[in-house]
Parts: C-alpha cells; sequence; structure tokens
C-alpha cells in the first residue's frame, strides 16, 4: 500500500512530502540524493550513494537537527511570531501577546 502511494508520484519527491505534511500538518525536512549532490556540487556514483543512503534513516536529519542546539527551536519560534502566537521567546527579546488571544 505505501509504496503504491510513493510510485503514484512518479518520484517527485517534494510534491509527496509536501501532500503529506500538509495532510498531517506538520513541516517535513528532507535530504535525498540531489540535496548531496547539490551540497557536493557534483553527482554521486551509485556506490557512492548506496553507502550514504544506508546512513539515511527516516528520523536522521530531525534528529540531527535536535541535536545541533537552538536551530529547530529558533525556527519553531519564528513560525510563531509570524503566525502571531506568542511563544518562549529568545534570549534578550521580549514576547508579544498574540493578537489571536488566548492564555
Amino acid at each position: 500500500m505505501l509504496q503504491s502511494l510513493v510510485d503514484s508520484y512518479g518520484g517527485d519527491t517534494h510534491r509527496l512530502l509536501t501532500d503529506l505534511a500538509d495532510a498531517i500538518g506538520a513541516s517535513i525536512a528532507y535530504v535525498d540524493r540531489p540535496t548531496v549532490e547539490a551540497h557536493l556540487e557534483r553527482p554521486l556514483s551509485d556506490r557512492e550513494w548506496a553507502a550514504t543512503a544506508q546512513r539515511f534513516t527516516a528520523m536522521a536529519f530531525d534528529d540531527h537537527v535536535g541535536d545541533a542546539g537552538c536551530l529547530r527551536t529558533d525556527w519553531i519560534e519564528d513560525v510563531l511570531a509570524r503566525a502571531g502566537v506568542p511563544g518562549c521567546g529568545h534570549i534578550g527579546q521580549s514576547v508579544a501577546a498574540s493578537p489571536l488571544g488566548g492564555a
């Protein structure tokens, strides 16, 4: 069933993940072969990609971002601020009240 869904997107990873994220109300970041090749500014051989892809797990990038300190929390705070929702704030910044109300 899952493979049929993936196949229905014809290799368009971005569209697949965008549709999935929209459906579940989540924000997804991903790294795939084109992303790695763009980073390297060269194509990977199939052997290089196979070795690299073995290190990718479903949540490896998310875990790395979470372990990297404040990158994830800074992004969440930015999203909250743009939405007009008060967050925890950043050091040295005041937290504004939400125009949406609430506690």
